[in-house]
């Protein structure tokens, strides 16, 4: 795809609130101001920056987008393999970069005024700051050939991004009135939860900053050093069910600001999407975050007049990733035989009926937790200590996936999953915990992420079927005909199988998108 002509486009957006909008392209060393019609209808690649301030736009005046778009930030971390640039571009804009491609500290000052609408346009500034967004976009492409990160970039990364980005700029239909009474429902559901969370665990009426659950976290003897919160959140298990009541309490304060922040006098969102949105290539909308609310308020979506909205989910997909990369055959074995989960519990951990603390244990197990802390929580949970040990002992030749992976990371100084998308080590010498934990979660869940979407790329294919809200490993589609859902079902389950050469077949299937 690199070898597609190219053009760039800036836009200018008008905040009088006329709708007196300007698109400029940017060709040989001038900037001439054209219409959306030809930003739309421009055969090549349509590069840019902050494409979500100009998709509304776009799409309103002409019904569509550009086939090939290449957003300059996406496409900066995307191939950078440094989660440092995702953190640096939440408090800076493209202007933090320009002058690495000639644009003087005068012209980035302005142009950033310019975007944030502080200083009118000038198109002397403005021609200076395209000179040099050309020249980081010929800078990339060079970077993404270098690093073996271009296939990913062009072939898998783009084409989603256009996909997505045309699904929100569609919309998502909102129930209005199920929105008005859904607020009232989680505002009574958050304190209730917060009361009682409160009392059980002692901590402060509202829900815990990060300085309060660290605190909590270490007077109840974890180790936070080579840690994060949100994995002893996740992944270990707590008495009391600490972890998990904290996780629900953050998610129905998640829902009330997300449900507070939708607008009742429109029936249509638009969400910025982030295609790239984490380390691991994690799909991410914002403004709203229809992602972060919990099944019981998810009525609010609805679908169009003579449509239905389905909602199709990998079956164990992280474990099934797991498998097919370590090629363990234990692994591979629970995962065919049916809910890998369950068999764990049952079969090896004697954990009947407990297959959210079999879960718990066994991803703990997977992404590098001690033995030894794999052990003392499995016997917290009645396990036997015998049994317990015996339980993580059975993974052979997934242990030795992982120390494969460990040692590539250490000598390497960077892993990637089966198409790029690296993680690039900052520190030296011998890998902490923490750094174990981050080359596994990159490998797998990056790996896990291209697969999400190869399966997007292909539903896009099919006639029947609208994207509607892509759900990290899920999605929620519209459609017509009865047979659409078992169409997207198979496009998932290839997706996976065919990504992962065969090693395992992919299992997805039809399911609640609400409670």
């Amino acid at each position: 795809m690199t070898d597609l002509a190219w053009r760039l486009f800036l836009f200018v957006k008008d905040s009088t609130g006329r709708g007196e909008h300007c698109f400029y392209q940017f060709e040989d060393g001038r900037l001439v101001e054209t219409e959306a019609q030809k930003v739309v209808e421009f055969p090549g690649v349509v590069v840019c920056h902050d494409f979500w301030s100009m998709r509304d736009v776009l799409f309103d005046k002409t019904g569509t987008l550009p086939n090939v778009i290449v957003d300059l930030d996406e496409f900066r971390m995307s191939i950078s393999g440094d989660p440092q640039d995702r953190l640096a571009r939440e408090k800076s804009d493209i202007t933090a970069v320009l002058d690495r491609y000639g644009a003087d500290q005068e012209v980035c000052a302005y142009y950033k005024r310019m975007l944030n609408k502080g200083a009118t346009f000038e198109s002397g500034v403005a021609a200076k700051a395209a000179q040099a967004l050309a020249l980081m976009y010929l800078d990339l492409v060079e970077c993404a050939k270098a690093a073996g990160e271009e296939d990913r970039f062009f072939k898998v990364e783009v084409p989603v991004y256009r996909l997505l980005q045309g699904a929100m700029a569609s919309g998502i239909l909102i129930n209005r009135s199920r929105l008005s009474e859904m607020r009232a429902e989680v505002e009574y559901e958050y304190f209730v939860l917060l009361k009682a969370y409160s009392a059980k665990h002692d901590m402060p009426l509202e829900t815990p900053t990060k300085f309060a659950l660290e605190k909590k976290l270490r007077a109840e003897g974890f180790d936070l050093d080579d840690v994060s919160i949100d994995y002893l959140l996740e992944y270990v298990p707590h008495e009391h069910d600490f972890g998990g009541e904290t996780r629900a309490l953050q998610a129905a304060d998640n829902a009330r600001r997300v449900l507070g922040s939708l607008t009742l006098s429109t029936a249509v969102m638009r969400p910025v999407v982030d295609v790239f949105g984490s380390r691991t290539s994690r799909i991410q909308l914002r403004s709203p975050a229809l992602q972060s609310i919990p099944k019981k308020y998810r009525e609010i979506i609805m679908a169009r007049d003579g449509y239905e909205l389905s909602y199709v989910d990998y079956d164990q997909y992280e474990v099934g990733v797991m498998a097919a990369l370590s090629e363990d055959s234990e692994l591979m074995g629970l995962y065919a035989a049916g809910d890998m989960y369950e068999l764990f519990a049952s079969a090896h951990l004697g954990l009947f009926q407990n297959r959210k603390a079999a879960k718990q244990l066994f991803l703990s197990y997977a992404y590098g937790m001690s033995k030894k802390a794999l052990v003392d929580a499995a016997v917290a949970l009645g396990v036997d200590r015998t049994r317990a040990k015996s339980a993580f002992g059975v993974f052979r030749q997934y242990e030795a996936w992982k120390r494969s992976i460990w040692t590539e990371f250490q000598s390497k100084g960077s892993v990637a999953t089966l198409l790029g998308n690296r993680y690039v080590r900052n520190g030296s010498g011998q890998l902490s915990p923490k750094e174990q934990r981050s080359a596994i979660s990159q490998v797998v869940q990056g790996t896990a992420s291209l697969i999400f979407k190869k399966a997007l790329l292909e539903v896009g294919k099919l006639d029947d079927v609208s994207i509607i809200l892509p759900m990290h490993d899920a999605l929620l589609f519209e459609h017509k005909d009865a047979d659409a859902p078992s169409k997207v079902v198979y496009a998932f389950e290839r997706a996976m199988t065919t990504t992962l050469a065969g090693k395992v077949a992919g299992k997805a299937s039809i399911g609640s998108f609400i409670s």
